[in-house]
């Protein structure tokens, strides 16, 4: 078994020296005399456990445990304390900031190694159930993505786009708001839990085609009456089903983004969408991106009423929208990210040649 390793912290040599002679026979030990010096070793090596002193030059050790326990990269690491401080209030206030257990000096040597023992033995397996659920937690979303898609090609089967528009906007929607996530300006809200719920999402956008009849569906091509009466139905009958499913689990931002990328994707920034009439950023930024990567859907495939364009021609056609159909700042970020696009776009044409043949 490999050996577990400890961080000591403490700026007085003489202690240190002497839990490395109790600990080093059956652990890996790093030493550092101060909290900075401890965040140094930190940014190079995890260790199991963090043994230190309360008492340190500059930054204490109530200091040291908050930003510990406030940064994701060091809070599952349990922390002991080792103090000459007796009093029950600095136990508490140590315990209340995170730490794992609390150790006074002198220390018995048997006692101290059973503590820290019991205390990696729980972080560990503390790892172990998370890792655990963490693993049912991504079979359980497979299940969901496979679910959604295949539901979503079934509504897509109907006009006869046989599902390739669902696979398509995911793939598209995938890239690009990730590389938005990159951009300074949409780096708090597009966090990484923000685009697996919205990339989950996307295939999902036109699930309101299902209460579509056969006669609108078949007329999509032309403009007028039946596509405006498309456009409100099929995104308010989406958006209804994830309304009320929202009812059922409020707290879900799955089902808040689903809701609204269903109901939304087809406003205009200038405010002549709808079903609507939502204007600029009162349209929800999953809905924008959606709007765009939708559009360079429909214009590099081919229609009954249409030949499939050219990515050159299709991004073109976008920025000809820009300001008036789409957010002209993420038009810009759609062109400045374009080679990524036309990569997606490359791999769906050699996926249709492959098909026929």
């Amino acid at each position: 078994m490999d050996k577990k390793s400890i961080l000591m912290i403490d700026d007085v040599k003489l202690n240190l020296a002497t839990a490395k002679d109790v600990l080093q026979n059956e652990y890996i030990l790093y030493e550092a005399s101060s909290a900075q010096e401890g965040f140094d070793i930190l940014n190079k090596h995890i260790p199991d456990l963090i043994l230190m002193d309360l008492v340190m030059p500059e930054m204490d050790g109530y200091e040291m445990i908050e930003i510990l326990k406030s940064t994701r990269r060091f809070m599952g690491i349990p922390v002991i304390i080792l103090t000459a401080h007796t009093d029950s209030e600095n136990e508490v206030k140590a315990l209340e900031l995170g730490a794992a257990d609390f150790i006074t000096k002198p220390f018995v040597p048997a006692v101290m190694k059973r503590r820290i023992e019991t205390q990696i033995e729980l972080s560990s397996y503390q790892h172990s159930l998370e890792k655990l659920v963490q693993e049912k937690v991504e079979e359980v979303e497979k299940l969901q993505d496979a679910l959604s898609v295949g539901f979503a090609e079934l509504v897509e089967s109907r006009d006869g786009i046989t599902g390739g528009h669902v696979k398509n906007t995911g793939l598209y929607f995938d890239v690009f708001i990730k590389a938005l996530k990159g951009e300074a300006r949409y780096r708090d809200e597009i966090t990484d839990e923000y685009i697996r719920n919205a990339v989950r999402s996307a295939p999902l956008h036109d699930i309101g085609k299902v209460g579509i009849d056969d006669v609108t569906l078949s007329q999509l091509g032309r403009l007028g009456d039946a596509r405006d009466q498309y456009i409100e139905k099929h995104c308010t009958l989406g958006g209804q089903t994830f309304h009320k499913l929202r009812k059922m689990f409020p707290e879900s931002e799955f089902l808040k983004i689903a809701e609204n990328m269903t109901l939304y994707h087809h406003e205009r920034w200038d405010g002549t969408g709808g079903p609507f009439g939502l204007k600029g950023e009162e349209i929800p930024l999953c809905a924008r991106v959606m709007t765009i990567v939708d559009t360079y859907d429909l214009l590099t495939s081919e229609r009954p009423y249409k030949p499939p364009y050219s990515h050159e021609k299709s991004v073109a056609i976008i920025v000809e929208g820009k300001g008036t159909m789409y957010d002209p700042d993420l038009v810009d970020e759609f062109v400045k990210h374009s080679e990524l696009i036309r990569e997606c776009f490359k791999k769906k044409e050699e996926l249709l040649k492959q098909k026929s043949r």
